[in-house]
């Protein structure tokens, strides 16, 4: 997964992305499912969204490159 997320998220968006996931504690789940990964093509850009399995959500979209 993060090979290919490297090739999606520029680098501000995955240093976002690291420091969002180091608040959580580590899933202990058998298959993983921590987090999910949602990304919406729209005419003006990519929204990209991570949810975390308790509901809270990192809005990683670059608005500034619409």
């Amino acid at each position: 997964m993060i090979e290919i997320l490297s090739k999606i998220l520029d680098e501000d968006q995955s240093i976002k992305l690291y420091n969002w996931k180091k608040k959580f504690k580590p899933s202990t789940a058998a298959i993983g499912g921590e987090f999910t990964y949602c990304f919406t093509p729209t005419g003006l850009g990519t929204i990209i969204k991570v949810k975390h399995y308790q509901g809270e959500e990192l809005d990683l979209t670059d608005y500034e490159s619409w």
